[in-house]
């Protein structure tokens, strides 16, 4: 039988729904989950329009403050047509054992906002606002030791997320939510470009580190695509461009 939940906010829900993406990674259960994620998420428009919302007001997108604030109401004003029609109960269900904090805190202080938390809403507009008008950073040096950028390429898939940062599993997160054909032919892509960025370093080596430099090249030429392969390559590719 299934429980009754009330009242989860969209924000927690959508932090939980990351972490089970993740963790089904390390559990083994990615194909099984990613059909639940389709069938629950994507194919009910009003929760995939929430899930569109709420995963753009967390992004950086260099607006400045007055189109930031635009933004923000415009998304909030959406928001209020889908609320009275949103039914997450089968998803509430689905997540119920995920242990997640809510990273979307502020995005839901905002819409399930209350009259005795007038001072905590104003702080969250004001920290999407701060958000919104960021950009992203672009790595532009290696920032790394280059025989612990070798081992990203060599890690254990529950080892290597183990050690990511909050940032990076949520970004693990939606490569897990995004169509393999959208990102199959990226990933072909990013190994050219990463085999060009390893060949040419310039970085005086010992001879260890290049003999690893060498069987890194070769493996990741024999690599074929999976999601858990893309964002290992992306984030080798960006610590050394």
């Amino acid at each position: 039988m299934i429980d009754i939940f009330i009242n989860m906010k969209f924000g927690q829900l959508l932090s939980k729904i990351e972490g089970l993406m993740v963790n089904s990674y390390v559990n083994e259960t990615t194909k099984f989950e990613v059909r639940n994620f389709k069938k629950l998420v994507l194919e009910n428009k009003n929760v995939s329009t929430m899930f569109y919302i709420y995963t753009e007001l967390s992004k950086k997108k260099g607006y400045d403050k007055t189109l930031s604030e635009s933004y923000i109401n415009e998304s909030l004003r959406q928001v209020e047509k889908i609320l009275p029609k949103l039914n997450t109960q089968k998803i509430e269900y689905w997540v119920k054992d995920v242990v997640s904090e809510n990273n979307y805190k502020n995005i839901d202080n905002l819409i399930y906002n209350s009259p005795d938390k007038i001072m905590e809403n104003v702080e969250s507009r004001n920290t999407l606002i701060k958000t919104l008008s960021e950009t992203t950073e672009v790595k532009t040096a290696i920032q790394l030791p280059m025989e612990t950028l070798l081992n990203i390429a060599n890690r254990e898939i529950s080892s290597y997320i183990e050690n990511l940062d909050e940032d990076s599993k949520r970004d693990l997160s939606k490569v897990l939510m995004t169509e393999d054909t959208e990102l199959s032919k990226e990933f072909e892509e990013l190994k050219t470009k990463t085999i060009h960025s390893l060949s040419n370093l310039n970085e005086s080596m010992d001879e260890s580190t290049t003999k690893k430099l060498q069987e890194t090249i070769q493996q990741i030429k024999g690599e074929v695509f999976s999601k858990i392969n893309y964002v290992k390559l992306y984030n080798l590719y960006n610590n050394i461009n």
